[in-house]
């Protein structure tokens, strides 16, 4: 009970990083996220255009899955070419995502694609050990 406690709280802690970081700064997207359960699988899918495969990191730390990326700077190119930006809308910015795994989550066989600005995570079910049946004899 007491780790549960732990994991909402780190969570809320987190979530409310997240809103002070995108009111304040605005530097920090968090992407839309989809959960769907299977019956012998966990799905998670989320939209995060624009980062390449190796600005992301998944990993999981006391049953907690995180999902972070960070996109870099264009300057280097403009500078080489001699280019000035004559306008800017896009941003920098960088989100972190994290959720409590279910207590059947195998997070051993986690699994993770990035194609098409889409990251989907495959978090198998561990499987259950069926009842044995033992024949008892009487004598």
């Amino acid at each position: 009970m007491a780790r549960d406690i732990t994991r909402y709280e780190r969570n809320l802690m987190k979530d409310m990083d997240h809103w002070f970081d995108s009111f304040f700064n605005n530097t920090r997207k968090v992407p839309s996220v989809d959960i769907r359960e299977g019956k012998d699988s966990y799905t998670i899918r989320a939209s995060i255009a624009g980062y390449d495969e190796d600005a992301i990191k998944v990993y999981v730390e006391d049953h907690i899955l995180h999902i972070s990326g960070e996109e870099k700077e264009e300057n280097k190119e403009n500078d080489k070419e001699n280019k000035k930006y004559i306008m800017k809308e896009r941003k920098v910015a960088s989100f972190e995502r994290s959720f409590s795994l279910p207590e059947d989550a195998d997070e051993e066989k986690l699994e993770a694609r990035y194609a098409k600005g889409i990251l989907s995570i495959e978090i198998p079910k561990k499987v259950k050990a069926e009842p044995k049946k033992i024949e008892v004899r009487i004598n």
